[in-house]
């Protein structure tokens, strides 16, 4: 016991509360509709990102180990612009309200899902006409419990909660996949890069499109959140330790490229062993039926377990989602603004406010959704304003002596953010004209 409390106090830390985070919702579904349409071929996309993740990760991580009292935005309106930092702040809170209630709806409905309750656009046996009202209690007991962790204490405990979190969802993923690695050779072979051919759906005039299925893979890990966010929790959790760069950067590998990594495979593997055999795996298109079918996983006589465990394991994905989600946000109003950001016992106005940032999304998510139109301009310009500019600001930021001290970028690492940039600039451009076509409606 004294050997397994060692080695989780080593792997804990905010790269293991952002590994956690990473494997939200959002990306679960992605990964989980690609084994059930592709089965085990873009395997090697999931491998892809993490040394992208990696080095994203560690490197926003040291600007705020190196400015452990300025925070991010704080760098970005001295180094860059102001305008730049309230850009990104304008388009950040909003588009993560958005996240923050669509991790809450995933969270509630997973868990009703373990009691049998599911949302009326499930199939008519399924569905529950009160759904909405036992949707809300929900939602508020999980605000409930979130607020307590986040304001009972400081952001170790939160980082604590976080790391145990990762390692129950890594578990989850893992049984629910263990069984596909009966059929380890098709495995092996899906860890050589290739692009499958695009899926007809039957009876439809559509088919699953296998380039962005693989855009999906590789852009989840392009969230600005975990570049900007970094820095703040970084300098949370050393606050009155001395800064080691290499233990840092070790811890990183270990969550974010083992674990991370492992979960995703996992993931992928439970689709491509469960959902691909079946006669209509085409016709999967979301993650609740994905995962309410996901039979297969488990053997004759214990197939219950595998939706159990899946829901069990998404209910975590959107937990820890939303918990970074709304701590991120309480460090970018409070540090934009002028406020002491710190997330430590006695600062009251962080409390304050991230229990606003928890209630907010609690309530409003099963009662009302994002108009269409504003929810894909905010999206649009995430994907077309905010990533490129936070890659840009990290590379930036990373490289100036005035920050980083004799601790600058090396060739290695400002080559993978230039390829992040290069790759979000794509993403951009590719885009673009579907957010000038919403502006102009």
């Amino acid at each position: 016991m004294r050997n397994f409390s060692g080695q989780f106090k080593r792997i804990a830390g905010p790269a293991a509360v952002m590994a956690a985070a990473s494997i939200g919702a959002g990306s679960a579904s992605s990964l989980i509709l690609s084994g059930a349409w592709f089965r085990y071929e873009l395997l090697w996309a999931a491998l892809l990102v993490v040394p992208l993740l990696v080095i994203t990760v560690d490197s926003a991580s040291r600007i705020g180990l190196l400015n452990k009292n300025k925070g991010m935005f704080s760098l970005i309106c001295e180094h860059l612009h102001p305008g730049v930092a309230w850009l990104l702040l304008a388009i950040n809170i909003p588009v993560h309200l958005l996240i923050s209630m669509g991790q809450m709806s995933v969270m509630t409905s997973a868990a009703l899902s373990l009691f049998e309750i599911y949302p009326p656009d499930t199939a008519a046996e399924f569905a529950d006409s009160n759904y909405q009202t036992v949707e809300l209690v929900a939602s508020l007991v999980f605000a409930a419990g979130i607020v307590w962790l986040l304001t009972s204490e400081g952001y170790q405990r939160m980082q604590r909660f976080m790391t145990a979190f990762l390692l129950l969802m890594f578990t989850c993923f893992l049984v629910v996949a263990v069984r596909g690695f009966i059929e380890l050779p098709a495995i092996l072979s899906g860890l050589a890069p290739g692009v499958p051919a695009d899926l007809p759906v039957p009876g439809q005039d559509m088919v699953r499109s296998s380039g962005i299925v693989i855009m999906g893979i590789v852009g989840s890990v392009l969230a600005p959140a975990a570049m900007l966010g970094m820095p703040y929790m970084s300098a949370d959790n050393r606050q009155n330790e001395a800064v080691d760069l290499r233990h840092e950067f070790r811890n990183s590998i270990i969550n974010l490229g083992f674990i991370h990594g492992a979960c995703s495979l996992c993931i992928i593997i439970a689709g491509g062993f469960a959902l691909y055999p079946l006669a209509n795996h085409a016709e999967i298109d979301s993650v609740h039926e994905a995962g309410r079918i996901l039979l297969r996983a488990f053997p004759q006589g214990m197939e219950f377990l595998g939706p159990v465990i899946f829901s069990a394991g998404m209910v975590i994905a959107a937990l820890t989602t939303f918990i970074v989600t709304v701590e991120i946000i309480t460090y970018f109003i409070l540090d934009m603004f002028g406020y002491a950001w710190h997330h430590t016992r006695d600062n009251l106005r962080f409390k304050r406010t991230v229990a606003v940032c928890i209630i907010l999304p609690a309530v409003l998510a099963p009662l009302w959704t994002f108009p269409a139109l504003f929810k894909l301009l905010l999206l649009m310009g995430i994907n077309a304003i905010v990533v490129p500019l936070v890659y840009l600001a990290v590379l930036i930021l990373i490289n100036k002596k005035s920050v980083m001290g004799e601790h600058t970028g090396g060739i290695a690492r400002n080559l993978t953010l230039l390829a992040a940039l290069i790759f979000s600039l794509t993403i951009s451009v590719i885009k673009m004209p579907d957010f000038v076509r919403a502006l102009l409606g």
